[in-house]
C-alpha cells in the first residue's frame, strides 16, 4: 500500500487521471459483459421453458391418443378372418405419427437429456401399432395383448412426464451450480380390462 501511495505521489501530472479513466473503462466493460450474460441466460431460460411446456402438453395428448386408438381397435377383437371391420380414423392419426414427430423435434432440438425416456415411449407406441396392423391383416386381435401394450405405452409416457417435471431446472438451464439429472424408471400399472360384464364386441365396460 505504501509503495502504491509513493508511486502515485511521484507520478507525472495527469497520470492519475489516465489511470482513473482506464479503470472506469474496464469496470464499464465488465458490467456490460455481465449484463449481456444475464440477459442471454434469461432469454435462453424463457425459450426453453416455453418449449418444455409444449413438450408437456404433447405428452398429455399421448394418453388421449392411446384411449382413442383402443376404442377404434375394439371391433378387431371379435372379428373373424372373413369379417374384418374397417377401423375408423386415418392411419397417421391412429398411429400418432404427427404427435410423435412433434415430440421428437422438441427432444432432439432442445432436450436431448430426455432421449432415453422418449425412445421407450416411441418403442411402446410402435408395438401397439404393429399389433393392430397384424390384426387387420391376420388373426383376431388379442384383447390381453392390446391392453398390456397400450398400458405399457401409457406408463412410458407417464414416466417421461415425471422425468420432465423432476428435472425442469436442468432442462431449462435455470441454475448456476451443477444440478444432478434424475432419471425416472417406468412403473408398470395394473392394466384394466376392456370389457366388464359385456359381451365380446361390445364397447360397454370400456375403461380409461
Amino acid at each position: 500500500m505504501n509503495a502504491l501511495i509513493s508511486w502515485l505521489a511521484a507520478a507525472p501530472q495527469g497520470a492519475i487521471a489516465i489511470l482513473t479513466a482506464v479503470l472506469t473503462a474496464v469496470v464499464a466493460l465488465l458490467v456490460a459483459a455481465l449484463t449481456q450474460w444475464i440477459l442471454g441466460r434469461r432469454a435462453r431460460t424463457e425459450l426453453l421453458t416455453k418449449k418444455l411446456e409444449e413438450l408437456y402438453l404433447a405428452l398429455n395428448e399421448v394418453s388421449a391418443h392411446s384411449v382413442k386408438r383402443v376404442e377404434e381397435a375394439i371391433p378387431l377383437i371379435s372379428a373373424t378372418p372373413f369379417t374384418k371391420p374397417a377401423i375408423t380414423g386415418g392411419s397417421v392419426e391412429r398411429q400418432g405419427l404427427d404427435l410423435h414427430k412433434k415430440i421428437v423435434m422438441l427432444v432432439r432440438l432442445y432436450f436431448p437429456q430426455l432421449s432415453a425416456a422418449h425412445q421407450e415411449v416411441f418403442r411402446c407406441n410402435s408395438r401397439v401399432n404393429m399389433l393392430i396392423y397384424e390384426a387387420e391383416t391376420g388373426p383376431r386381435l388379442s384383447e390381453d395383448r392390446l391392453v398390456a401394450l397400450s398400458g405399457a405405452y401409457r406408463d412410458a409416457a407417464v414416466a417421461m412426464e415425471e422425468e420432465l417435471i423432476r428435472n425442469r431446472r436442468v432442462l431449462v438451464k435455470d441454475h448456476l451450480l451443477p444440478v444432478r439429472y434424475r432419471r425416472v424408471a417406468i412403473e408398470p400399472t395394473q392394466p384394466p380390462t376392456l370389457f366388464s360384464d359385456a359381451q365380446p364386441g361390445s364397447q360397454e365396460g370400456l375403461r380409461e
